[in-house]
């Protein structure tokens, strides 16, 4: 992770669950995970009492590592949008925990926290070209290209779960809010599966990654209907090598992923 090998602490911050973990050598030592809190208020008071609980007993630590679900403004430490935790638009949230803890503090969007830490320590070791899409309460993404992850020119490349899927739908409400319901008919489990396809189908076409990673809370419910999507999205590939060669896989590190990769901000290589 570093070369001093320090304890860091590495928060995910979702729109349905908190994840916080203590890092060092590769290795989680502790883990403490909450409902995501709906007001500002409550959700410092619970993120404060959170990363206290998990600081090391010698009170000694390199820093905290924070993935926020939101675009954000990386320079200044500040969450410019988050759709599904709007309270946080606005606030400037590296500022508040580096006052709170008085320690270094680095920030990054939660889906790209989750594909950094799959590349270095899950599904995405030994790849230099990745996408990491996470279904949750949202659609997020990650990109790495080159072994590099990509920004953009405002620090928000990625969020395909914005991308238009069916006239004025985006991959989100055709996908996440479907799937909320579980109870599928039939036809409701072709329009996900193809939705699903069809956005892994643009990613492929338009970024040519060598594997998409899928994680997130809500990630276990696709399992069954991978083989289906994978489908879909082959028949909109339109490189035959890109077909034949992209892998589609599940990520490794489960609900840990987004912390773990929070905490590898701090990784010489990826901050």
């Amino acid at each position: 992770m570093n070369k001093r090998r320090d304890f860091i602490i590495g928060v995910d911050i979702g729109g349905t669950n908190i994840h916080a973990v203590l890092f060092k050598n590769g290795r989680i030592l502790k883990r403490i995970t909450i409902l995501t809190p709906k007001n500002l208020k409550e959700f410092l008071n619970k993120l404060e009492k959170t990363i206290r609980e998990i600081i090391p007993q010698s009170g000694k630590f390199l820093g905290i590592g924070c993935g926020i679900a939101g675009i954000l403004d990386l320079k200044k430490g500040t969450v410019l949008k988050s759709p599904n935790l709007e309270f946080l638009d606005g606030f400037k949230i590296k500022d508040w925990m580096q006052k709170k803890f008085h320690c270094t503090v680095k920030i990054d969007n939660d889906a790209r926290c989750f594909l950094r830490g799959e590349y270095l320590f899950g599904a995405g070791r030994g790849y230099e070209n990745l996408v990491g899409i996470t279904l949750g309460t949202g659609v997020g993404g990650g990109i790495i290209i080159g072994g590099k992850i990509v920004y953009g020119a405002n620090g928000s490349a990625g969020e395909i779960g914005h991308m238009i899927i069916n006239s004025e739908k985006d991959l989100e409400e055709t996908t996440v809010k479907q799937m909320r319901k579980l109870k599928f008919s039939k036809m409701a489990e072709k329009k996900f599966e193809k939705n699903l396809g069809i956005g892994f189908s643009n990613v492929v076409n338009i970024l040519d990654p060598e594997i998409i990673i899928i994680g997130g809370g809500a990630a276990e419910n696709i399992k069954t209907f991978l083989p289906k999507i994978k489908a879909e999205a082959i028949k909109s590939i339109i490189s035959p090598k890109s077909r034949k060669n992209v892998k589609i896989l599940m990520g490794k590190l489960g609900e840990d992923a987004g912390a773990i990769g929070a905490a590898a901000l701090f990784n010489d290589n990826q901050s």
